[in-house]
């Protein structure tokens, strides 16, 4: 499995359903200062995807795409359920930059080979 060809699938489906659909859109420019926790404020910071009225009629939505293998010897001893959560946890880096500063929401699409997160599972359910 690979990341741009799970990207550019996504991006077909959504470009059914959504408007504005953008593959790497980039973040603009940030003041590096606002941000007091551990965030991404590169100046070319991108996201994998980003498209409008996914969740309402008004709103961009973006998207972290990650890919996963459980069975990878860094993952020994965790749970499926604890790896997911790990690479869910890792949109914390863009979370406050996209709804603080774009007034967007962040939404992680993990998969491993056999499955996907629940937050994935959840766009793949309004998409799908």
């Amino acid at each position: 499995m690979r990341h741009k060809s799970v990207r550019d699938s996504e991006v077909q489906i959504m470009r059914k359903i959504c408007k504005d659909v953008q593959i790497e859109p980039t973040l603009p420019p940030i003041n590096k200062n606002k941000f007091k926790r551990k965030v991404n404020t590169a100046d070319n910071a991108q996201l994998d995807i980003s498209a409008r009225r996914l969740w309402n009629s008004c709103n961009k939505t973006f998207f972290v795409i990650r890919i996963t293998h459980p069975t990878s010897q860094s993952y020994y001893g965790k749970s499926l359920a604890e790896i997911y959560q790990q690479h869910e946890k890792e949109k914390d880096k863009y979370n406050q930059r996209v709804t603080d500063i774009e007034k967007s929401s962040l939404n992680p699409l993990v998969f491993t080979s056999g499955g996907m997160a629940p937050e994935c599972t959840q766009s793949q359910q309004k998409t799908g």
